[in-house]
């Protein structure tokens, strides 16, 4: 989306970066973002700058405080079961709500997915295809505002992902259950689809060291 008076989305472009610094560890949690530093770097306004916090205060990626500025968000045990707890409603709902069995093309597109994210060489690009995945399962739905919230849900998860992975040696992996979620869901069983989802992301736990056991990505 793109803000009035926002020319060519600069806006959403700085947000995108500003993201992609906290999914990789670059801004740690609970780091001050220094306002003026970050609209020198990127040679916007200070309204700018202060639009581009407010889109990532709205996926509660950054929090404002009182006279102490803008920090990253707190990376805690509280926090990952409220996004589980949301992602859970969210994308159940989604799937629940899709009226016509999910098309030749989306199958195949999302089958890709899933083989792009079992093959990632890293844990940074087996997360953007997790999260294609979530995102893609929910599309069929025709609901804009709930693919949306589901979309950031899954970033904001991310981060914990990323947290608990940091300085664990990675390896490939195959993900069990969402395979068996993408089976049910092709043979447009949406009522196992939707029981295995929501127990697979019931089931995932990531503010602690990171586990090496198959198929328990997001």
């Amino acid at each position: 989306m793109t803000l009035p008076g926002d020319e060519g989305g600069l806006v959403d472009r700085i947000a995108q970066a500003l993201l992609g610094r906290i999914l990789h560890g670059e801004f740690a949690p609970q780091q001050r973002l220094r306002q003026d530093d970050l609209a020198r770097e990127f040679a916007v306004s200070q309204g700018t700058m202060r639009e581009a916090f407010r889109r990532l205060e709205a996926m509660r990626l950054v929090e404002s405080l009182p006279r102490r500025g803008v920090r990253v968000a707190a990376l805690d045990a509280a926090a990952e079961r409220e996004i589980a707890a949301m992602r859970g409603a969210l994308e159940v709902l989604a799937l629940r709500s899709i009226v016509r069995p999910p098309g030749r093309d989306h199958l195949r597109a999302l089958e890709a997915v899933l083989r792009r994210a079992d093959a990632a060489p890293d844990v940074f690009e087996n997360e953007a295809a997790n999260r294609e995945f979530h995102v893609g399962l929910a599309r069929p739905c025709g609901m804009p505002r709930l693919i949306a919230a589901i979309a950031e849900l899954n970033l904001a998860y991310s981060c914990h992902v990323f947290a608990s992975a940091r300085g664990t040696p990675w390896k490939p992996r195959y993900n069990f259950d969402h395979w068996r979620i993408f089976e049910a869901y092709a043979r447009a069983d949406l009522d196992q689809a939707s029981a295995l989802l929501a127990r697979h992301i019931n089931a995932v736990d990531r503010v602690r060291p990171a586990r090496t056991a198959p198929g328990r990505s997001g």
